[in-house]
């Protein structure tokens, strides 16, 4: 079926009766194109009619049997049908999309999509961990070979103090179709984001204790705040560990800082001694109260019994007087003498001797001497 230049599937395209059939025709719209000047609709049999004739002229062109030719268009089409297959290794996903848009998400093994143009496939490492240096780089493959950044290691403390960090991030891929189309740039993503969790974790904290007992306990801060911002942007990540590195002062003042440092050590020293000396004179002064005063007690025991026990003695003497005096006193007499006698060295004579009296004290002789000074037995 042809069309003429006065005829179209909806009636004339002249200004009649049936030209208001015409879609196109817009007589309702101001400065719209009239009925009379509509372009005509294109030919279709004028179109194939020139498609076959150049194609007929390039094949005389190139010469050959029709039959080569078709052969050439079944190899290639079977090229491009074979061209959809791919490998999905043991570490990787392949991340099909159909039309540019996301479709569908293969595992490792042999795979089949649609060739291209129609599907394409992305071929991400999703097991393996990946690594992102905050605050230094590696200058070669050799790790201990590194340049510092500082304008991403040199943060501001609680107490406002300036401090050198520099740590590492590590990370895997834990939804692949939110980590390929939810995020552009998914690598400088998590840095800028380790980055500035780092920096709100340090200015929350004063500078001792980060230099000190706090690297712990700041890398699971940091940790914990990066994993929850990468679910809040829907970045498909797993944050595994921060690692801190360098955690000191700037090189400018390392040496006044370390000062101060020394000083505080030498605080805490003593303050140490001294609790120490104040944990042992205390409890031996405590201890030799408490000796002092059970001596005292027992003393004091000691005398209130004597003194019930001599008054209880004289009671039963005065008793014992009031019934008999003369034996009484004259035991009391001899008790007394005992009590001064005994202790007394005496000479006792049988018979009375004129003149000077012998005497040879054996007691002496018989006591053992005591040793010199200085000498020997």
């Amino acid at each position: 079926m042809s069309w003429n230049n006065n005829d179209g599937p909806w009636g004339p395209s002249g200004g009649g009766k049936s030209g208001g059939n015409n879609p196109w025709t817009k007589k309702d719209q101001p400065g719209g194109p009239s009925p009379g000047n509509l372009p005509p609709p294109p030919d279709l049999d004028k179109i194939l009619r020139q498609a076959s004739d150049a194609f007929q002229r390039w094949h005389k062109k190139i010469g050959g049997p029709p039959q080569l030719f078709m052969l050439g268009l079944v190899l290639l089409l079977a090229f491009w049908i074979l061209s959809g297959f791919y490998q999905v290794g043991a570490e990787q996903v392949g991340v099909v999309m159909r039309f540019g848009g996301f479709d569908r998400v293969d595992t490792a093994g042999l795979r089949y999509h649609l060739p291209y143009p129609i599907e394409d496939v992305l071929l991400p490492n999703v097991t393996s961990q990946n690594e992102i240096p905050v605050g230094f780089r590696h200058v070669s493959r050799n790790a201990e070979e590194i340049r510092n950044i500082p304008e991403e290691s040199m943060m501001l403390t609680q107490d406002e103090n300036i401090i050198n960090v520099e740590f590492t991030v590590f990370w895997r891929v834990s939804d692949i179709q939110k980590f390929l189309f939810e995020i552009r740039d998914p690598e400088q993503t998590v840095k800028m984001a380790a980055e500035s969790t780092m920096r709100e974790v340090i200015g929350q904290n004063k500078l001792q204790f980060e230099l000190t007992d706090g690297r712990g306990q700041i890398a699971e801060d940091a940790h914990a705040r990066l994993q929850k911002l990468m679910d809040t942007y829907n970045a498909g990540v797993i944050i595994t560990q921060i690692n801190l590195q360098t955690v000191s002062v700037p090189e400018e003042v390392k040496a006044a800082f370390q000062d101060v440092v020394n000083a505080r050590l030498d605080q805490e020293r003593f303050q140490n001694e001294a609790e120490t000396h104040v944990n042992k004179v205390i409890p031996e002064a405590k201890g030799e109260a408490a000796k002092i005063l059970q001596q005292a007690m027992g003393y004091r025991d000691q005398k209130v019994a004597l003194a019930h026990g001599d008054a209880e003695r004289f009671t039963e003497v005065l008793g014992a007087y009031s019934q008999a005096r003369e034996v009484t006193m004259k035991r009391l007499y001899l008790e007394t003498m005992e009590g001064i006698l005994g202790k007394a060295n005496k000479i006792i004579l049988d018979k009375p001797v004129a003149g000077a009296v012998p005497y040879l004290p054996l007691q002496d002789f018989m006591r053992p001497k005591p040793p010199a000074e200085g000498g020997s037995k």
